[in-house]
């Protein structure tokens, strides 16, 4: 029976970084990936067509973090990285039916049409919100508490449902949004808190960032995000295998026997399990129970990505941003709508605009129900009655996920303190993936470096 010192599950970007983490820091280690599909990236992918390229899941990260920077660095990327252009900072949030600028600023805030008057100075009245009343508050509760409902329903519920796919008032904020709850743990408000951060960091030369984490910049690659994983698999072919995931592990004296779903088995004394925490429960289900369990307590909303095309001319509205958000107020069968060409380059031939429409999220399960037919007719629908279109999309592609995005709900952090519990009786058996610390790409990249940097 073969053995090798690390095997990693999945290759996903999880995976993906964890192995490219073992070679640049700890070298002398033999590593494996094994992944199940017969291609790379899990929900990261881009088509090519007719002068198209379509992202199949995300298609960026914020240039904030370090170690993803880094990674980038290390696979010999950097010459590639693409920075959204100056329309990202322009967002929109439906509103009565109509398009309105999300403020930038206080002066903007002040002047814009997203609130009512008494909306606005509900939100003015902040530093005088009254304390949490529960522990593990949900994030529409915690903004309702501190800025109002009007705020509540316009400003924040649609950029949760952007974000995780998900309900502001099923979700925690301490489990998504963790730097708002310290904010104001320590300072009693999110306003007294921004100005002591803003002065902290100009003392030292930097930016600030908001209530939601720090600052950063939507980046992604020339053409698309799948560069990231094309490379990843080019420097590494030599130890993953593709179309014969891990089916079980149990135990053995100094680690870990895997046997793949092709009956073959080798030992490894350390395992990372890179993958969505229900595959990871079926994996662990023999070997313990308990975090199995667990670990099928993480619950994942559906999404449905609409990637189109059409003719400049075809949507009568000026693509001249980022895109917008619906909230659920608005009834609308669409979560919002990204500009892409509007944001990179290489994303629509001349003359032409791409659209990535999100249809779905945990108010929505009975949306993976619909045909292609039927989604497609609801996000035109929708699209026509917001920007105005003309005639049909000239390119359309469809990416469906069943299990799109994990949900960080009430409860979340019980959930994991079980699961660290778990991990403590079995050395040398780690979990990466975001359906655990955070969802974005750049939370994956971290916890995979994290993992790696204990063994």
């Amino acid at each position: 029976m073969a053995s090798v010192d690390v095997v990693i599950v999945g290759g996903g970007i999880s995976g993906l970084a964890a192995l490219h983490f073992v070679r640049q820091l700890k070298p002398k280690l033999s590593v494996k990936l094994f992944e199940a599909d017969s291609r790379l990236g899990g929900t990261i992918g881009t088509d090519h067509e007719d002068g198209y390229s379509f992202d199949w899941g995300p298609n960026g990260f914020l240039d904030r973090e370090p170690l993803t920077l880094r990674f980038c660095e290390e696979l010999g990327l950097n010459d590639q990285l693409e920075r959204a252009g100056a329309n990202v900072s322009n967002r929109f949030i439906l509103r009565k039916g109509k398009l309105r600028a999300v403020p930038m600023s206080p002066p903007a805030f002040v002047t814009s049409d997203i609130l009512a008057l008494s909306g606005k100075l509900r939100v003015m009245m902040e530093p005088f919100a009254r304390g949490p009343r529960e522990d593990d508050e949900s994030i529409y509760d915690f903004v309702r508490r501190r800025i109002g409902r009007q705020a509540a329903d316009y400003l924040v519920q649609p950029m949760v449902s952007g974000i995780y796919g998900g309900l502001a008032e099923r979700l925690s904020l301490a489990s998504c949004f963790p730097i708002m709850k310290q904010m104001e743990d320590e300072y009693g408000s999110l306003f007294k808190a921004m100005i002591a951060k803003s002065k902290q960091a100009k003392a030292k030369g930097k930016k600030s960032g908001g209530p939601s984490g720090p600052g950063g910049w939507l980046t992604s690659f020339r053409g698309g995000l799948f560069k990231l994983v094309e490379r990843s698999e080019q420097l590494y072919a030599d130890v993953i295998t593709t179309g014969n995931g891990v089916a079980t592990i149990a135990g053995t004296s100094d680690g870990y026997q895997v046997v793949l779903e092709d009956s073959a088995a080798l030992t490894a004394r350390q395992v990372i399990l890179a993958v969505p925490s229900y595959q990871a429960a079926a994996i662990v289900t023999d070997l313990n129970q308990p975090l199995a369990t667990a670990l099928q307590k993480i619950p994942y909303a559906p999404i449905s990505v609409v990637c189109q095309g059409f003719r400049e001319t075809d949507v009568h509205r000026k693509l001249d941003g980022f895109g917008f958000l619906v909230p659920a107020l608005e009834r609308r069968r669409i979560l919002g709508s990204i500009w892409t060409s509007s944001i990179f380059t290489e994303r629509a031939p001349e003359g032409h605009v791409q659209l990535r429409t999100m249809v779905g999220g945990d108010g929505d399960h009975e949306s993976m129900q619909l045909s292609d037919d039927e989604l497609v007719g609801c996000v035109n629908k929708d699209l026509d009655s917001i920007l105005g279109l003309s005639g049909e999309a000239a390119k359309l592609k469809l990416y469906r996920w069943q299990h799109g995005i994990p949900q960080f709900k009430i409860g979340h952090g019980k959930i994991m303190t079980e699961i660290e519990t778990q991990l403590k009786s079995q050395p040398g058996l780690h979990l990466s993936g975001n359906a655990y610390y955070g969802i974005g790409l750049n939370d994956c990249v971290k916890q995979s470096y994290r993992v790696v940097a204990s063994i």
